[in-house]
């Protein structure tokens, strides 16, 4: 799960504890995170917009918060699009399968090249070979539960709050290396609504928060929008190049 970012039920839970590697693993918590993975698997389409914070080191300043707005398309299992505003720039990326675009708007620039044949194969590749950090890939893993139980030393169920009014699940738990904490939408989408991550094995511990809004499911999103268009006077780099630039 770590750096994947980089990315629940409609009623009464009555689950108890079971042991796992060096904690606890509260099945109730289990149970929403399994109906979520489920719920997002379902998904022939979607949209959603994703507003996060995350904390920079600064050697002279500490921790310095940053935040960007980035909305998500996906539709079937190759086609994905994310547009991008915030303390990163403009940019945006897309992917129809085939090739995976990636555009900065404040430099002009897009790097292009060929990809694997489906989303997840792709933000595997990018992410591990490019370092691209995509917005909700963690809640796309269908075997994002398996994925905190193998890691977990602790997962717990706290309870009911709301985000931006709407009811949800509060699921907390932590690894070696990180604390996380979910929030799952208590209706029929089971869909997530927040997370917040804290990075303890790094110095000053670094936090990720990320909400989102605005869920559309199974949209009608024409197949043409995840393909990229070369802008007027755009300049072509390599995706080493632009991915490292300042955008």
């Amino acid at each position: 799960m770590k750096r994947r970012i980089w990315v629940i039920m409609a009623c009464c839970f009555f689950g108890g504890k079971v042991s796992a590697q060096s904690g606890n693993i509260d099945t109730a918590a289990v149970s929403v995170l399994d109906r979520m993975s489920a719920s997002m698997g379902q998904l022939k389409s979607c949209s959603v917009t994703v507003k996060s914070e995350y904390d920079v080191t600064s050697n002279e300043l500490g921790l310095i918060k940053h935040s960007d707005d980035d909305h998500v398309y996906l539709s079937g299992q190759n086609n994905l699009l994310i547009h991008a505003e915030g303390d990163r720039g403009s940019r945006s990326i897309f992917y129809n399968g085939k090739t995976f675009t990636y555009y900065s708007g404040n430099q002009n620039r897009y790097s292009q090249i060929e990809a694997p044949g489906n989303v997840m194969e792709m933000i595997d590749h990018m992410n591990k070979k490019f370092g691209v950090v995509f917005p909700l890939a963690d809640f796309l893993y269908p075997s994002f539960t398996d994925d905190i139980l193998n890691e977990a030393s602790c997962l717990v169920f706290l309870g009911m709050t709301k985000v931006n009014e709407k009811d949800c699940y509060h699921i907390a738990g932590k690894t070696r290396d990180m604390t996380f904490q979910f929030w799952i939408a208590d209706d029929s989408s089971c869909l997530p609504l927040k997370m917040a991550i804290v990075y303890t094995d790094e110095p000053m511990s670094p936090q990720y928060e990320a909400t989102y809004s605005d869920w559309q499911i199974n949209p009608d999103l024409s197949k043409s929008m995840f393909d990229f268009s070369v802008p007027a006077n755009a300049q072509k780099m390599k995706i080493a190049q632009l991915a490292s630039a300042k955008n």
